[in-house]
């Protein structure tokens, strides 16, 4: 009989555990927590955003996000797709290619998996937290912080990254793996909101608005979104904030200065919203800000023609050109230093982790330490928000899963 010890019951181990099932397999998965899939209840706002129909690469990052390729052809989308199906999961496509479960509910996606784990016969060890692995002789010996001792012959590392640890995230994962051999880049907050240092910007706090935002390094881009800015008490929040966060707060964590520049009418060119502008100021008796109520929401206009150096009480009739192109210039490129990162507890992943040239991707088993499997978040692999995480985890938990067969 092979013993298969799985650390960590969220996604990645719950499908790595269903895919191992075999008769002589005796599986048994070890979670912290009280139950399983505790941060797969968080996702999609509740709804689980299982994957997303756009599976490109440019969507993935880390030190060699190319990794991702190799994983997807040996399961991807369309395996992740039936393997739902097959356990009575059928999901409906929504706005970007967005994956969610018909239910709506992040909890029947918890609740059916968690079923299935039962009905295969998998053994659940929950409120067990294995702090150190040991090699001992071809088993591995894994030891819980309460001092119990298990054994097993094969080991899937499945144990999450260190975001939102109010969810029970852990560094453990990590330490296991650094204990044997495996090289571990910094983990970082990734899909996380931005602090942004000047207090003008915070009195926008509860505005959203659709924009583009972008971030340079030395006058070069190196992020952008097009989507809902949500303006915070501290910053900045909504996907077009989240999608730039991780490239933001990698290049801050290199000692660079990146500059988020904020386009409030994205649709558009210059030109064109300076013609919407002159149409605007025809009534000469108006101030510059009430001129703009029409089609920005209050305080937009007052507080970034304020930041930007410009008057927002001038009247209209004193408007000459080169002012009217600095307006212009103001609420296309409205450009915003950002403070350093925020933690992990608002982030909803991490950024860094295991090395994946260190990992066989056919496989997910470790290339220093045979019958290791390391799967999901504890790699150096991660995703933009949308479900691409999530279908990183299903994929490699799949792959390492099917490795025991």
């Amino acid at each position: 009989m092979k013993k298969i010890a799985i650390i960590g019951c969220g996604a990645s181990g719950m499908i790595a555990a269903l895919s191992a099932v075999k008769d002589g397999n005796e599986i048994t998965v070890f979670e912290k927590q009280s139950r399983p899939g505790r941060k797969l209840l968080s996702t999609g706002n509740g709804r689980c955003n299982i994957s997303n129909r756009n599976m490109e690469f440019p969507h993935y990052h880390g030190n060699n996000p190319k990794f991702v390729l190799n994983v997807f052809s040996g399961f991807g989308l369309d395996e992740t797709l039936s393997f739902f199906e097959s356990i009575g999961l059928p999901l409906i496509e929504e706005d970007e290619g967005r994956l969610f479960p018909e239910s709506g509910q992040a909890s029947s996606v918890v609740d059916i998996l968690n079923y299935e784990l039962k009905f295969r016969g998998i053994k659940l060890r929950h409120n067990r937290m294995i702090e150190k692995v040991v090699k001992s002789g071809s088993k591995f010996k894994l030891i819980s912080s309460g001092k119990e001792e298990f054994y097993s012959d094969s080991l899937i590392l499945a144990a999450g990254s260190c975001a939102y640890p109010q969810l029970g995230a852990v560094n453990t994962g990590y330490d296991i793996a650094a204990s044997f051999g495996h090289n571990i880049y910094e983990p970082f907050p990734a899909i996380v909101p931005l602090s942004i240092p000047l207090k003008a910007v915070h009195a926008l706090q509860g505005i959203k608005w659709d924009c583009r935002v972008t971030a340079a390094v030395n006058g070069k881009q190196i992020s952008e979104s097009t989507g809902e800015l949500l303006f915070t008490k501290y910053g900045m929040s909504g996907p077009a904030a989240l999608n730039i966060s991780r490239d933001v707060n990698e290049n801050i964590l290199n000692g660079k200065d990146p500059v988020i520049s904020i386009d409030f009418f994205p649709f558009i060119n210059e030109k064109s919203l300076s013609e919407k502008f002159n149409n605007l100021w025809i009534r000469k008796d108006k101030s510059l800000s009430f001129s703009l109520a029409g089609i920005l929401k209050k305080r937009i206009p007052e507080l970034i023609l304020k930041i930007s150096g410009i008057d927002p009480e001038i009247s209209v009739k004193n408007l000459n050109d080169p002012l009217r192109s600095k307006i212009v210039k103001a609420f296309k490129e409205f450009s915003l230093m950002p403070g350093k990162p925020r933690t992990f507890k608002e982030s909803v992943v991490a950024a860094g982790g295991v090395n994946v040239d260190e990992i066989n991707p056919g496989t997910m088993e470790s290339k220093l330490v045979k019958n290791l499997f390391i799967t999901g978040e504890l790699l150096d692999i991660d995703g933009d928000s949308g479900g691409y995480n999530l279908q990183f985890a299903w994929s490699t938990g799949a792959i390492a899963g099917k490795a025991q067969l």
